[in-house]
């Protein structure tokens, strides 16, 4: 029994026990795949031979419902709220901040950050070598503490 499903780009699916965005393909015999939370160096390709015979199975994702619960006050619905935008920016293409600036921070960059989260009140010499991205490490670090500011009673 051959899969009927639409297979149109931008649909959500899952594929192989992951989510995944359906791209657009120029070739008609396969299906272009993205996962949800990867980038372009792990996109998919799925032979539509391979569905009508079963051998894979695409299906539309679905996902549950946010628990009441979990969320325990304002300020941490803020930072579960950018967390998950900031999962699927990361997914869709590069991280965007700083207005129309586009960069992806590498994961050394996000070091001084996470030394910074440490720290009561933050004092940090940021010393690297030449072109380290020391501008985008203590940028990282304002827009946390810009993120405190605005969450705090």
């Amino acid at each position: 029994m051959a899969q009927t499903m639409n297979h149109s780009p931008g649909s959500i699916v899952t594929c192989r026990s992951r989510q995944w965005v359906i791209l657009p393909s120029e070739n008609q015999d396969v299906i272009r795949l993205r996962p949800l939370s990867g980038n372009e160096d792990e996109i998919a390709g799925i032979y539509q031979k391979l569905l009508e015979e079963e051998l894979e199975k695409i299906e539309s994702a679905t996902f549950p419902l946010p628990q009441a619960t979990s969320v325990q006050d304002h300020a941490a619905a803020l930072l579960l709220m950018d967390a998950a935008r900031l999962l699927l920016r990361s997914g869709a293409g590069p991280f965007r901040c700083l207005g129309r600036l586009s960069l992806r921070p590498r994961p050394y960059q996000l070091v001084p950050l996470l030394m910074a989260l440490k720290l009561e009140t933050v004092k940090l010499l940021v010393a690297d070598d030449v072109g380290i991205g020391k501008t985008i490490e203590a940028g990282l670090i304002l827009a946390w503490q810009n993120l405190l500011e605005k969450t705090t009673f």
